[in-house]
C-alpha cells in the first residue's frame, strides 16, 4: 500500500533521511588576521545554486514519503489520471477539474482517508479498503489490498513522478499554509521536463515548489499548463497542499455504514 511510483513519461502515476535545504554554497569566513581571498568573497555562483536546488527538491520526495501523517488538498486536471482514471468514477464532474482531499498515516502502520468531490470516497484501514463509489453514504469493503487510487493520489506519487533535476530559481523564504518554507520556480529546462512528463500539449508551463526550512518535504506544488501565455485556459494541473503535518490529532477509521455487513 501507498507505494511509490517510479517517475514516467505519461504522467499516470501520481505515494530515507533528508539532507537539509541547501539553496546556496558559501565559502568559509576568514579568520580576522587572514587576508581575504577571491574564493572567501565571493557570491555563490548560478549553476551552484542550481545544482544545491534540484538536489534538495529530487530528494524532497524521500522527505515527504518519511512523515509520519498529513492531510492535504489536491487538484488535478489532465493528463491520464484525469482523463482515463478520474473521469471513470461515479458522477465525474464534466468540467475535467477534480478536487481532492484527505488524510494519510503513513506511519507507524499506514491508512489513508480520500475524496474525490462529490464523486468517490476511499478508506484504506488495517489492509482493507472501504470505497464509497458516488458518495451514497454506503461503503463496499474489499480485502485483497488493492489501492490503486490510494496510492496514485498520494502526494508522494503525484511529486515523485516529475523529474526535478532540471532548472529552478529560488524566489526567496515565504510562509506557506503556516510552514516556514523556500520557495523555488521552475526555469526553461524544468518546465520542458515537466511538459514531456504530463504527455500534454500546452502553450504556456509554470512550476513551483514551496520546500520546508525544517524537514525538506515539499509543502505546497504547483504545476500548471495552458493554452497559452495570454487566454490561461488550463489543460494540466498538478497542485497540492498539506497541512496538519506530523499531527497526532491525524486520523483514520473504518466506516461503519458497510453494504451486506
Amino acid at each position: 500500500m501507498f507505494q511509490v511510483a517510479p517517475r514516467h513519461s505519461s504522467g499516470l502515476l501520481i505515494l530515507a533521511a533528508v539532507v537539509a535545504v541547501a539553496l546556496s554554497a558559501c565559502g568559509s569566513s576568514p579568520s580576522p588576521s587572514a587576508t581575504p581571498t577571491s574564493a572567501d568573497t565571493s557570491e555563490p555562483s548560478a549553476s551552484a545554486e542550481a545544482s544545491s536546488s534540484a538536489a534538495s527538491l529530487d530528494g524532497a520526495g524521500t522527505a515527504l514519503s518519511n512523515l509520519t501523517s498529513y492531510k492535504f488538498t489536491m487538484t488535478v486536471v489532465g493528463g491520464d489520471l484525469s482523463d482515463n482514471t478520474l473521469s471513470t468514477l461515479p458522477n465525474a464532474p464534466a468540467s475535467g477539474i477534480f478536487k481532492v482531499s484527505g488524510t494519510y498515516l503513513l506511519a507507524p502502520s499506514e491508512a489513508a482517508d480520500i475524496t474525490v468531490a462529490s464523486t468517490f470516497h476511499e478508506i484504506s484501514v488495517g489492509g482493507i479498503d472501504y470505497q464509497d463509489a458516488g458518495l451514497t453514504g454506503s461503503f463496499t469493503e474489499d480485502d485483497t489490498g488493492a489501492t490503486v487510487l490510494v496510492d496514485q493520489l498520494s502526494p508522494t506519487s503525484v511529486y515523485t513522478s516529475f523529474d526535478f533535476s532540471g532548472s529552478f530559481n529560488t524566489v526567496g523564504d515565504e510562509s506557506k499554509d503556516g510552514v516556514d518554507t523556500t520557495h523555488l520556480q521552475a526555469g526553461d529546462s524544468a518546465l520542458a521536463e515537466f511538459a514531456t512528463v504530463s504527455g500534454v500539449q500546452a502553450g504556456a508551463w509554470t512550476a513551483d515548489v514551496w520546500l520546508a526550512n525544517q524537514g525538506g518535504y515539499p509543502v505546497a506544488m504547483t504545476i500548471v499548463g495552458t493554452t497559452s501565455t495570454t487566454d490561461k485556459t488550463v489543460v494540466y494541473e498538478r497542485t497540492f497542499d498539506l497541512t496538519n503535518v506530523n499531527s497526532t490529532t491525524n486520523q483514520v477509521t473504518a466506516p461503519t455504514n458497510i453494504s451486506g455487513a
